[in-house]
């Protein structure tokens, strides 16, 4: 029991920013969009007031949600370029598809960077930690305030091509 404490709490204290970072350079280079990490801040809620979000829930040895926020300018780019046509006019199933299994393999590769570069992968010899990502949801609208919980979260704030683009997320 002394063990799963001690587990439990080296799983809660490593570098979220910078495993976020990391994945998002990735993704966003692969992808060749111009991009750059600004800054952190404390929010006392999980929320968005973007145009285009997109949530994903983490679940098994660490819970909690993931919100990506941005402009449909910035969805219009991403998907453009997973679909691998020039431009896109408008959002529709096909550029949604795309989204979300941009955003998929995002948390696929933030779950396992936290599972390879973390505490969990230490083990007591008979526990494998378990972590899993749900599959994203499109939440999108003008005027548009989404707010997941009022639990203590943090946001990380991007640039995407000169667009404001935030992580906000709440993980224990």
């Amino acid at each position: 029991m002394l063990i799963w404490a001690l587990v439990r709490i080296l799983m809660t204290n490593f570098n979220e920013i910078d495993i976020f970072t990391s994945v998002f350079d990735d993704m966003f280079s692969y992808i060749d969009l111009g991009h750059k990490f600004m800054c952190e801040v404390p929010s006392s809620t999980l929320d968005s007031t973007e145009e285009v979000n997109m949530l994903v829930g983490i679940s098994g040895d660490m819970e909690g949600n993931i919100m990506f926020g941005y402009t449909f300018k910035t969805a219009k780019e991403i998907a453009a370029k997973m679909i691998g046509v020039p431009q896109i006019q408008e959002i529709d199933k096909f550029s949604k598809a795309a989204l979300a299994d941009f955003y998929s393999e995002f948390c696929k590769q933030f779950v396992h960077k936290v599972k390879v570069e973390t505490a969990f992968n230490l083990s007591s010899g008979d526990k494998n930690y378990v972590l899993l990502s749900s599959n994203p949801t499109y939440i999108a609208g003008e005027d548009m305030v989404g707010v997941i919980s009022k639990v203590p979260s943090k946001k990380l704030f991007f640039k995407v091509n000169g667009e404001k683009f935030g992580i906000a997320y709440n993980l224990e």
